[in-house]
């Protein structure tokens, strides 16, 4: 292939992804702070992740995005992006600074989500609140039934946060490898969807068929003319 040949990444693709990217990534870091508690968190989500969907529209204004049924699919699976970019955000401050403590459950709160979901307020060895609550005791897995369940006085061992940015979470819940490996799924899925969303229609092509005239056609009636005589001869 030639170098006047080849064809750099499309640029409109590159805008697509950088936009979904970069509101994937604010919205994963904000619901997973403190700031927000983790049952009302998907309000704020959700927000952001339609923002992200009319940022991506924008950018070919005044013009429609020329294939807008696949940047509504890369839309879609930036939603996975959000997921594990909120993932990673906390992972990376519990890996970089967070601390192993032996907490105490203070506090039992049952979550606004369709089904049982609790969350647990925490106290570290000395008393003190710890920010944010735990939102899984251990040995609970997701979807599962009868799934244990703390109780206030229970003891706990958790990695916390010591300036209280994220909540504090569960030793198995913190996974650097799987983190990373997962928002690097849901990044190379959002870029080849934003990839072929960007890329221009092909012109379509009009074969017009030439006007028949007088002339044309008077010849055409003596050619079929001429054909009868000789099957009749």
């Amino acid at each position: 292939m030639s170098i006047r040949n080849f064809r750099p990444v499309n640029q409109l693709g590159a805008e697509y992804l950088g936009v979904l990217t970069v509101v994937s990534a604010l919205g994963g870091a904000l619901v997973a702070t403190t700031w927000i508690r983790a049952d009302v968190a998907a309000l704020p989500g959700t927000i952001l992740w339609c923002l992200a969907l009319m940022a991506a529209a924008l950018v070919t204004a005044p013009a429609q995005p020329p294939r807008m049924g696949m940047l509504c699919l890369a839309w879609l699976l930036s939603g996975l992006l959000m997921f594990a970019s909120a993932m990673g955000f906390y992972t990376a401050v519990l890996e970089a600074r967070g601390k192993r403590v032996e907490a105490t459950v203070t506090q039992v709160r049952e979550g606004r989500e369709n089904g049982r979901h609790l969350y647990y307020a925490l106290a570290d060895p000395e008393g003190t609140r710890i920010p944010g609550e735990l939102g899984a005791w251990p040995g609970a897995e997701v979807g599962a039934n009868h799934n244990p369940e703390g109780e206030v006085g229970a003891r706990v061992t958790v990695i916390r946060d010591p300036e209280g940015l994220v909540d504090p979470r569960l030793p198995d819940d913190v996974d650097a490898p799987s983190a990373v490996f997962n928002w690097l799924v849901a990044f190379t899925m959002t870029a080849v969807a934003c990839m072929l969303a960007g890329r221009p229609l092909k012109p379509r092509v009009v074969v017009r068929q030439p006007r028949e005239t007088s002339e044309t056609g008077r010849s055409r009636a003596r050619r079929q003319r001429r054909k009868r005589r000789l099957r009749r001869s």
